[in-house]
């Protein structure tokens, strides 16, 4: 079966979907043929982000959903359910980013991310198995982060809300092949996105660039569609040369340990005048 093939009158929910990878993942899942509900919180952003895809307009369906709240990501799916029959994809995208020294972290920054980087995946998983189960397949994507792979110092908070999410999703797996039901965890490096214009967690509050080599969305966007039509479990985005670094951590070699004893000195450095400044 094609990429397109793959998606192509299919039921898809994607949360986090009026910017960045979700929305790019929204419009290429309009090209391939698939309504998808758009969910968000923002009304305003999503009717936005909707209005710019208008000729796709009878494949979009708008969902308002806050993720951390479990009662609103199962009346989503119960939405989508109860609309078109079944849902066939979800996509568990939303999520905020988190770097900072861990002995700044307080408990409340510990929540805030946990409760939408991972929280959020669940009561998505908790809300749409049963249907899936019921149906006899379907296939679920949560995106983690290349974050999710290596432990990048400076985002303890962030990579353990991201290997969690790498853990659970190959757990199930494994455990509902049998089923029908796939999982995929996308592990994206850096990609254009809002993530970078939302305030860094911790005592600066300030927002910052997107690094010089992170990808286009859309281009993250059509790798992560690939790799779900193909029914990958761990999808890095992109490939090179983040899979080298993953592939060099895995096997305790000199170069990964080096590669991130140098980013730790580096973020120490660069922490240490931002706090200053």
């Amino acid at each position: 079966m094609g990429n397109d093939e793959y998606f192509k009158d299919k039921y898809c929910l994607v949360t986090g979907a009026n910017s960045g990878i979700g929305y790019a993942i929204s419009e290429e899942l309009l090209k391939k043929g698939a309504i998808v509900f758009m969910a968000g919180r923002n009304a305003e952003s999503l009717e936005s982000a909707a209005k710019t895809l208008d000729s796709y307009a009878e494949q979009i369906r708008i969902l308002l959903v806050d993720v951390t709240k479990q009662p609103e990501v199962d009346k989503a799916i119960q939405d989508t359910v109860a609309a078109e029959g079944r849902i066939d994809f979800l996509f568990n995208n939303a999520g905020i980013g988190g770097t900072m020294p861990t002995v700044d972290a307080t408990l409340e920054h510990w929540r805030s991310i946990i409760d939408v980087n991972l929280w959020s995946v669940i009561y998505g998983i908790n809300a749409a198995l049963p249907f899936m189960r019921l149906q006899g397949g379907g296939h679920i994507v949560n995106t983690a982060s290349l974050a999710g792979l290596i432990p990048f110092p400076f985002q303890s908070l962030y990579c353990a809300t991201k290997y969690a999410v790498v853990g659970m999703s190959e757990s199930m797996r494994y455990e509902f092949a049998e089923e029908g039901i796939h999982f995929s965890v996308t592990c994206p490096a850096a990609v254009v996105s809002r993530i970078w214009k939302k305030p860094i967690l911790g005592p600066v509050h300030e927002e910052i660039k997107a690094p010089e080599d992170a990808i286009p969305a859309e281009e993250a966007a059509q790798i992560i569609l690939q790799g779900v039509a193909d029914k990958k479990g761990i999808i890095v985005v992109p490939e090179q040369p983040c899979g080298w670094l993953w592939h060099e951590y895995c096997n305790l070699s000199e170069a990964a340990e080096d590669f991130l004893l140098k980013m730790a000195h580096d973020r120490r450095i660069e922490w240490s005048k931002r706090q200053r400044s």
